[in-house]
């Protein structure tokens, strides 16, 4: 445990370090480093409270499934850029799974899957954004299940975010600063793939919303893998 600790301690102060030495070295994009090294951090923190959790081999199988489903999923559907299942994955991730392992999906999903589309100064962007993602699916699972359009509504909103999101980290990245004018614009320009992505969210998560119920709520009923919800008791 001190050793996990120790680690912890030593990777976040050379993660300080590396900020700080890439500030001055790279002048003209020191605050676009410096919010890039807060994206790692605020990985990092989670990824450590996730290695200290206690995890049963089957919620690991499945949330290696989950991820690998989501990345497959994101790189099938390539050629329609804004139209993609990962983050319908993600959500049911977080849903059936709690926060932590929802928001563990999420950030596994853009480092994976960026091994394909590339990696670059947006990953750690898109590591939290879609950790995020999952994390708040976890977080508002309960009422994700209950009714039939929250999640499709969640999805939405999801779709929205990480669009407005990603067009703020390269505003931030452009400018080394928040330019409004600039800002506005990206949105605008990008406005219908940002529609499409949250409608994308909506159509995958009609579509396997209800298998996704079925299969972990037998998975957690049956072998005790994912998260626990209320209706469990009665469905046993």
């Amino acid at each position: 445990m001190r050793s996990g600790k120790l680690r912890y301690i030593l990777f976040i102060s050379a993660l300080a370090a590396c900020s700080l030495a890439g500030g001055i070295i790279f002048k003209e994009k020191a605050f676009s480093w410096a919010l890039m090294s807060a994206a790692i951090l605020i990985i990092a923190v989670f990824f450590a409270v996730f290695e200290e959790t206690e995890t049963s081999s089957g919620d690991i199988a499945a949330l290696a499934f989950l991820t690998a489903l989501s990345v497959t999923g994101r790189i099938a559907f390539a050629a329609v850029p804004s139209f993609k299942p990962c983050s319908a994955v993600i959500i049911i991730a977080g849903i059936y799974f709690g926060s932590q392992k929802g928001f563990a999906v999420g950030a596994l999903t853009a480092l994976v899957s960026n091994f394909y589309f590339s990696q670059g100064v947006w990953t750690p962007f898109q590591m939290v954004i879609w950790g995020l993602t999952g994390f708040f699916a976890g977080v508002f699972r309960e009422r994700l299940v209950k009714g039939r359009l929250a999640a499709p509504v969640f999805g939405f909103a999801a779709g929205i975010v990480f669009s407005l999101f990603m067009d703020f980290w390269s505003c931030i990245w452009a400018d080394n600063g928040f330019n409004t004018a600039r800002y506005l614009a990206m949105i605008a320009s990008s406005a219908w793939f940002t529609l499409s992505y949250g409608v994308s969210n909506v159509v995958f998560l009609v579509l396997l919303g209800s298998p996704a119920r079925t299969i972990f709520t037998r998975l957690r009923v049956k072998y005790g893998i994912g998260a626990d919800f209320a209706e469990d008791a009665a469905e046993s």
